[in-house]
């Protein structure tokens, strides 16, 4: 199956044709978000049909694996030295985690950064991020509080691009235009 579509550049010349050649847009466009539904319609029947299978899998998992975990917290003497132990079909065992810093019972994280403010030594685990307020900047170009002369000594400028768009109008377009598809 060859799925190229033969693009000839278009030659526009008059209004007219800027006319067809908008509505052949507007065509592929509206041809582009039906086959994109179409897509997503098949998709979300493949999930479905797996979905159900999945999370029985995942619930019966879940159940055999808090099983083993209650026989190895049970009988901590069997592992011996070691965190793991190996059968045939597998291995148990307790992993260490890498350290992380959770709050204590009560307290929150903007509590724990006002006690380290207060404290003698807390002003070393306190991290400031500078950064530029490009908003700022935005806003006091336009009400011309800075100038752009002044932004450019700084290193920066105000950049606004201009894009070209076609925007199909999908509601009107008659639904037999199509590509010509090789």
């Amino acid at each position: 199956m060859n799925n190229r579509i033969k693009l000839k550049s278009p030659a526009v010349k008059t209004r007219a044709e800027m006319e067809t050649l908008v509505r052949e847009i507007a065509g592929l466009k509206l041809n582009e978000k039906l086959l994109a539904a179409s897509l997503d319609a098949e998709l979300q029947g493949v999930r479905d049909n797996y979905q159900s299978r999945l999370d029985t899998l995942a619930q019966v998992l879940a159940e055999k694996t808090d099983a083993a975990r209650a026989w190895a917290e049970a009988h901590p003497a069997a592992f011996g030295q070691r965190k793991s132990m190996d059968f045939v079909h597998g291995v148990i065992g307790f992993r260490t985690g890498t350290p992380k810093l959770k709050t204590v019972l009560k307290f929150k994280w903007d509590g724990v950064l006002d006690a380290l403010r207060r404290a003698r030594w807390g002003a070393a685990y306190i991290r400031v991020k500078e950064e530029i307020n490009k908003e700022q900047i935005l806003a006091d170009v336009a009400a011309r509080i800075l100038s752009e002369a002044d932004l450019r000594k700084a290193g920066a400028q105000v950049v606004q691009e201009e894009m070209f768009f076609v925007e199909p109008r999908l509601t009107r377009v008659e639904s037999r235009e199509v590509a010509q598809v090789a």
